[in-house]
């Protein structure tokens, strides 16, 4: 008969214990103390540069229930061994947490606030909160996270869940989590595109769940447009610079059939080739020219004249024009070797070979 009083009495002492804990004012620690008063309902460390925390030492403390260790600077947990405890309110805000050890927090039927709000946290670990079935309030804003396992999410007694401020990937699995879970479809989806800055509740799962070649053809239609667009412009201004090449290209062209009629007879360019370097007097030069003014050249005149009166043709007139040009240039080289040969006669000591003669 006592024995069921006793059983009946002691956890309703506790809960009444538990109720008037009174956190006193925070400790301020350079690290966490090596062992934990016994008999202390609260532990305050709040603003204290803790580093790493021994979890351990903490959950296998009987007499424990509320944790504040908010803005201590802990990067990471440190949890041996997993054990049930009396923690009901554990606070570790504003740390530099990047990463929950397995399993931790789980195994604590009493648990009914966890804050880890203002980390760096990137996933929750295998085992989080697991058996820890009467938590009222989870706090995880302002994180790095982008999903949430099922587990935490399926919970029936949660009342209040925190999840803004994190860059939440809204896929196709993770909307299938959050369907039908209320408290959960208050978070802003970060990605994919389609969704971003959306809440989760007004989105729909088909949204989440479009086939990806969709996807694909929505992002690859705009940069195809444009290229078409770019590709029609640059066609539109070869057309219209067209016409000037063209004319340009001709009036090259004419000016240069200008330049080449211009040019001296070929056979000219040869005679005075052959002069290059051979001093000739003024006096026989003078005379040479006189004598080139002297030679006749075939004229059109007298070839209209022949043939019985009939006019020659195209072809005749060319013809009789390169034999008169040819004739005209035998004619100057005779006249240019014999000044040469009288111009090196009258310097003494130089004989000339028969060849030099010769024309």
């Amino acid at each position: 008969m006592l024995g069921g009083w006793t059983a009946f009495v002691f956890p309703l002492l506790r809960a009444v214990v538990a109720s008037r804990c009174l956190c006193p004012p925070a400790t301020i620690l350079s690290e966490f103390p090596s062992e934990v008063a016994v008999g202390v309902c609260c532990l305050n460390y709040s603003g204290s540069t803790l580093g790493l925390v021994p979890w351990s030492r903490l959950t296998n403390h009987s007499g424990l229930h509320i944790l504040d260790l908010s803005r201590c600077n802990i990067t990471s947990l440190e949890l041996s061994s997993v054990g049930a405890s009396l923690l009901e309110k554990v606070y570790l805000a504003h740390n530099g947490i990047a990463a929950l050890p397995r399993y931790f927090l789980a195994g604590q039927p009493r648990l009914k606030v966890v804050d880890l709000s203002r980390n760096m946290l990137v996933a929750l670990p295998v085992g989080f909160l697991q058996d820890s079935d009467n938590l009222l309030r989870l706090d995880l804003r302002e994180n790095q996270l982008r999903s949430l396992p099922a587990s935490v999410l399926q919970r029936r007694v949660l009342q209040s869940l925190e999840l803004d401020g994190n860059p939440w990937e809204c896929s196709c699995s993770f909307m299938e989590i959050l369907e039908g879970e209320e408290l959960a479809r208050n978070l802003t989806c970060a990605t994919p595109w389609t969704l971003a800055g959306r809440v989760a509740r007004s989105a729909k799962l088909s949204d989440a769940c479009r086939p990806a070649s969709l996807t694909t053809l929505f992002v690859a239609l705009p940069i195809l447009i444009l290229a078409t667009l770019l590709v029609c412009w640059c066609c539109g201004r070869k057309r219209k610079e067209a016409p000037a090449f063209g004319a340009s290209k001709k009036q090259t062209s004419s000016s240069r059939g200008t330049v080449s009629n211009g040019d001296r007879d070929p056979t000219q360019k040869s005679a005075d080739h052959l002069g290059e370097g051979i001093p000739i007097p003024a006096s026989k030069m003078l005379a040479s020219t006189n004598e080139d003014e002297e030679v006749p050249l075939g004229s059109m005149d007298s070839l209209h004249s022949g043939s019985n009166g009939r006019r020659p043709s195209r072809s005749e007139q060319d013809a009789v024009s390169v034999t008169e040009v040819l004739k005209d240039s035998t004619d100057r080289e005779k006249a240019y070797m014999t000044q040469s040969t009288e111009y090196y006669s009258l310097v003494p000591g130089i004989q000339l070979d028969d060849s030099d003669h010769e024309g």
